[in-house]
C-alpha cells in the first residue's frame, strides 16, 4: 500500500521564522469532533500537514486555530498573546483565514456571482457597495488566478479547480495563518499544481500554513512537519523530509513509532 514511493515535488525551502502560534494542552469539542490535551508550536512561514483518518481531530484542530471553535481548556497564543477565547471576527481582522474542504457548501455562497463574492470580501461591514470597483476587482482576479468563468458566474457554474482558485483569490494578501482542509481534493493535476504554487508563495511571504490531507504523498511533499492525529490526540510530530509513507501510515493507524 505504501511501497514504491518517490518524492516527486520539491518541498518548501522557506527559511522559518519565530514561533507565532502556540497551542498549550488545548481540549475542544463540537459537532466536528473533539481533541484532547493537544500541544504544538507553529513558526512563521512553516507548512504543517495534518494526517489522520477522517474524524481523528484534524477538522476541529483547524477550527480551533481559526477561532471558529474555542477550547474549553488549555490556551492558544498568537505572537505571545492569549487568544483562546477571541472571536472568529478578531481572528479574521488579525490575519487568520480558514478554508473548508466543502468549497461549494461552506466556502462559497451558491446563487451569488463572482462579483458579489468580491464585493462581500472587500466591503468589510460597510453600508454601501461600489459595484464598479467590485466588478473591476473581479475581472482582475479572474485573470490573475486564471479562473475559467466570468464576473457573473456562480459557484455552481464552476469546476472544483476553479472554485478553489476563486477561494484563494478571495483571501486577503497579508495573511498570518492559513488553516486549510484538503487543498487539492477532487482537483486535476494542473489545478493541484497551481494551488500548491500559490500556497508555497504564501509560505515564502511569511504565512504559516496548516492543512489537512488524506493524501500521504501530498503531506510528505509539501509539509515541513507532519502532525498525525489519532482519536483526538496528536501521536506524531515528524519532519516530512525524514519520513516515508509507511511510517506515516503506521501512525495514522495508531501505531506509535
Amino acid at each position: 500500500m505504501f511501497g514504491g514511493y518517490e518524492q516527486s515535488t520539491p518541498q518548501s525551502q522557506t527559511v522559518l521564522g519565530k514561533n507565532v502560534l502556540v497551542l498549550d494542552a488545548i481540549s475542544a469539542k463540537d459537532e466536528n469532533g473533539s481533541i484532547e490535551d493537544v500541544s504544538c508550536r507553529f513558526s512563521e512561514g512553516e507548512i504543517i500537514g495534518l494526517a489522520g483518518l477522517e474524524g481523528a481531530g484534524q477538522r476541529i484542530l483547524l477550527r480551533s486555530i481559526s477561532g471558529l471553535t474555542n477550547p474549553f481548556s488549555g490556551s492558544v497564543s498568537f505572537s505571545g498573546e492569549d487568544i483562546s477565547h477571541y472571536s472568529y471576527s478578531w481572528h479574521i481582522e488579525n490575519g487568520f483565514h480558514y478554508l473548508p474542504a466543502d468549497r461549494e457548501g461552506e466556502g462559497l455562497i451558491q446563487g451569488l456571482t463572482v462579483t458579489e463574492h468580491f464585493a462581500l470580501a472587500e466591503n468589510q461591514g460597510g453600508k454601501t457597495i461600489n459595484w464598479g470597483k467590485a466588478t473591476q476587482l473581479a475581472e482582475d482576479k479572474l485573470q490573475e488566478y486564471a479562473i475559467r468563468g466570468t464576473v457573473n458566474s456562480k459557484p455552481e457554474d464552476l469546476s472544483g479547480g476553479n472554485q478553489q482558485r476563486l477561494l484563494l483569490a478571495l483571501m486577503p494578501s497579508d495573511l498570518s495563518v492559513l488553516a486549510m482542509e484538503h487543498p487539492t481534493r477532487g482537483l486535476d493535476i494542473e489545478s493541484s499544481e497551481w494551488v500548491w504554487n500559490e500556497l508555497l508563495d504564501r509560505s515564502e511571504s511569511g504565512t504559516t500554513i496548516i492543512f489537512s490531507s488524506s493524501d500521504i504523498e501530498e503531506l510528505i511533499n509539501f509539509s515541513d512537519r507532519i502532525l498525525v492525529c489519532f482519536a483526538g490526540e496528536i501521536i506524531g510530530d515528524i519532519s516530512a523530509k525524514a519520513t516515508n509513507p509507511h511510517d506515516v501510515g503506521s501512525l495514522i493507524g495508531g501505531i506509535r513509532i
